[in-house]
């Protein structure tokens, strides 16, 4: 098993949840954080179905962790679990602090959108990329002295195997003015998407 799934196997075991649903201490870090509510509305609450494990070149996303820029420079290697039979996923990198926390002016903004993302075929394996990203990932590079910013990974399961994204649509734009002043809940409802697991770390500005 990919070392983040360990971590928050040991979380869990250090953060106890009393909940029927298993993987609700996920949740904790990210109400600490304010992921919830920021990025994830409180309303209704959000029960994690899965364990999204997100590693960059050196070393994973830990639920609130720091990494440097140089560290993030290439899109992840991803995988969750359990894994859902034939079900398709869209993954979401998010950052609600552009430019700064205080200053949310162009949160959230979009730095990977990709659909199509098929589940682990074995434990240790990573999610399968079967289309090309709608949403070209952008590395984290918070501007100097705007401090440290949270990026969001979203993982959503999608309504059917042929879902799909307009090509009109503004997630298919990779400029400055498209990734601007995005809403991840509001696109996922748009499109009838699930939210089944999340995970996040820090990235601070020079």
């Amino acid at each position: 098993m990919l070392y983040s799934l360990r971590f928050a196997v040991a979380l869990l075991s250090v953060c106890p949840v009393l909940s029927l649903h298993p993987y609700d201490f996920v949740t904790i870090p990210m109400k600490q954080d304010g992921i919830i509510p920021d990025v994830i509305p409180a309303n209704p609450p959000f029960h994690p179905q899965a364990l999204l494990s997100v590693t960059f070149p050196t070393g994973p996303a830990l639920l609130g962790n720091t990494l440097d820029s140089t560290s993030s420079v290439t899109p992840p290697l991803v995988s969750f679990t359990p894994m859902h039979g034939e079900a398709l996923y869209t993954i979401v990198m998010t950052d609600p602090d552009a430019p700064t926390r205080e200053n949310q002016e162009y949160g959230q903004y979009r730095h990977w959108l990709a659909t199509g993302v098929g589940p682990p075929q074995a434990v240790n394996a990573s999610a399968e990329f079967t289309r090309p990203d709608t949403t070209a990932y952008l590395s984290p590079n918070p501007p100097a002295g705007s401090g440290s910013h949270r990026y969001v990974l979203l993982l959503y399961r999608e309504p059917s195997i042929n879902f799909a994204i307009p090509a009109d649509a503004v997630e298919n734009g990779n400029d400055f003015n498209s990734r601007k002043n995005w809403n991840a809940t509001t696109f996922a409802a748009s499109y009838d998407l699930k939210l089944v697991a999340a995970n996040f770390f820090y990235v601070d500005g020079p």
